[in-house]
């Protein structure tokens, strides 16, 4: 199911187990200069940090919105790898969590001006549209003009980056900043999720091939020795040895 995925996947730069010695290893170096980056996922990364002189601090910050989402501290005198690489795996979670989050609140806001586009397009008022979608009818029949849902959307005219584009030019004309935003994030959405159909596809053709086809067969060539008087008298062996087996094909 599309709404739900995420854009993107984590990114790791340092194991987990080897933040802690990593820190030890550079906080009088590196880290003193610069917190440094050690995972990011979509437009959040995680930070490693010197808190204090004895302090290891991670922190999650939005880099497109440059706001610290959260961070947490770990005394270097009383930790160890186990519960440091514990701290990183969770912040990497919680970086894929509102990755999610992001991905699907911008994906809904399109949806919604998609619905206000096929709205217009059909002349259709509030009133109207609201009674149509809340009416529950058990034998209606779902016509080609209905408005799509979210789901049926983003598996279908979301797909078509010129409409999605011309959507966001549209409903965000008069907001330049906020227009670049939604553009960059739809491209790269859409083009990450065409990729992984193609790659499922792709998948999918080869297993059906696979399975119509049955295993390909091939020729393999062995060399054998034979204890002979000569050549001839060789090959009648041979051929004797392996009698009634198709398979195998003796050269004269």
């Amino acid at each position: 199911m599309i709404f739900g995925g995420t854009m993107g996947r984590t990114f790791r730069y340092i194991q987990n187990e080897d933040v802690l010695k990593s820190f030890l290893e550079f906080k009088d170096t590196v880290l003193q200069e610069r917190p440094v980056i050690i995972a990011r996922h979509g437009d959040y990364a995680l930070y490693l940090r010197v808190a204090s002189e004895n302090e290891l601090g991670l922190s999650i910050e939005n880099t497109e919105r440059h706001k610290q989402i959260e961070d947490r501290t770990y005394d270097v005198n009383d930790t160890t790898d186990q519960l440091v690489a514990r701290g990183v795996r969770h912040a990497c979670q919680k970086m894929s969590e509102l990755s999610d989050q992001d991905v699907n609140r911008k994906r809904l806001q399109i949806w919604k001006w998609y619905v206000m586009d096929w709205q217009r397009s059909n002349d259709i008022s509030n009133e109207e549209l609201m009674k149509k979608e809340l009416t529950w009818d058990e034998d209606r029949v779902e016509e080609k003009d209905e408005v799509m849902d979210m789901e049926s959307f983003l598996h279908g005219d979301y797909l078509n980056l010129g409409n999605t584009i011309s959507l966001i030019e549209t409903y965000l004309r008069d907001d330049p900043v906020h227009k670049d935003l939604f553009k960059k994030f739809a491209i790269a959405d859409i083009m990450e999720m065409t990729s992984e159909d193609t790659k499922d596809r792709s998948l999918a053709e080869a297993e059906l091939k696979r399975q119509t086809e049955g295993a390909k067969k091939h020729t393999y060539q062995f060399m054998v020795s034979v204890e002979a008087t000569d050549k001839e008298h060789a090959r009648q062996a041979l051929l004797s040895y392996l009698a009634g087996d198709e398979r195998i094909k003796v050269q004269k």
